[in-house]
């Protein structure tokens, strides 16, 4: 059962979810029509609930999290995030609002001739192509609504916001995550004096690999299997320059980065040598 707070528009309200005891968003098609502040409802299996999530983290109410907030963008972020659901599987909705205001503010800023430089973008391209195609389906999704084209930069960043909702993570996290990657593909470059293809599939094969590393250290999850001394004797020299990756990961993530991880990450750089 749903009390209505606030009527956002047609297809949008915000609500108390009695059951769970917070608030939510509820978006679908005339959800909000007619309905009026304090009515109690059931919603239907076509409707999709958001969760409240206040970025600021100052304990905020869903009316003031929200507040001054179009509440076209949070459709328009609704739909993206249902598109990227649909198209990549599990991700988590509560990017809904975070999205919808980096939509706002970016329509606005185009609006005002405003261009904000995105230095990851080539990257992001390259390492999330998936979460980058649907961003370019969302870029036309904003223009249909909004009559405004955003330049690709504006699309990287959208691309990571979908992208920190696979991996169930902050948007921070996501950008910071672009940022060690391109550290370590240019110190493999420079080390093993090779050109890495972005396009290969061993390149995405050891970003996979890399990513997933990056979470756990991240997350402080041990590594089971210890590959360590196997790496240091069979392929020293890749080894040292996982040592060395994964100093700097230590340094950029501060956090400890296990062993095991050393001996890991360094069978996989001696695959790229190939």
């Amino acid at each position: 059962m749903y009390r209505v707070i606030k009527v956002l528009n047609n297809n949008g309200v915000l609500v108390y979810d009695m059951k769970r005891q917070e608030e939510a968003i509820l978006l679908g098609s005339g959800i909000g029509f007619g309905k009026r502040v304090n009515e109690r409802f059931e919603r239907d299996e076509n409707t999709k609930r958001y969760a409240i999530v206040d970025r600021e983290e100052k304990r905020r109410t869903g009316r003031q999290v929200i507040s001054g907030m179009n509440p076209k963008f949070l459709e328009l972020a609704g739909k993206i995030v249902e598109l990227a659901k649909n198209e990549l599987g599990e991700l988590n909705p509560n990017i809904l609002i975070p999205l919808a205001d980096h939509i706002a503010v970016a329509v606005e800023r185009m609006q005002n001739g405003i261009l904000l430089k995105n230095p990851f973008h080539g990257d992001i391209r390259v390492l999330y192509p998936e979460e980058y195609r649907i961003a370019l389906k969302g870029r036309d999704m904003i223009q249909k609504a909004s009559g405004c084209l955003l330049c690709e930069d504006e699309v990287g960043y959208i691309a990571l916001h979908i992208q920190a909702g696979r991996m169930d993570e902050k948007l921070e996290d996501s950008i910071q995550t672009v940022s060690v990657l391109r550290m370590a593909a240019m110190m493999i470059e420079e080390g093993l004096g090779i050109k890495l293809d972005p396009h290969s599939f061993m390149f995405e094969r050891f970003m996979a690999h890399l990513r997933y590393l990056v979470a756990r250290i991240r997350d402080g999850e041990p590594i089971t299997l210890d590959m360590d001394e196997y790496a240091r004797i069979h392929f020293p020299q890749s080894y040292k320059l996982a040592e060395k990756i994964c100093v700097k990961l230590g340094e950029e993530l501060h956090r400890t980065v296990p062993r095991e991880a050393v001996g890991h990450l360094g069978i996989h750089i001696e695959r790229l040598r190939g």
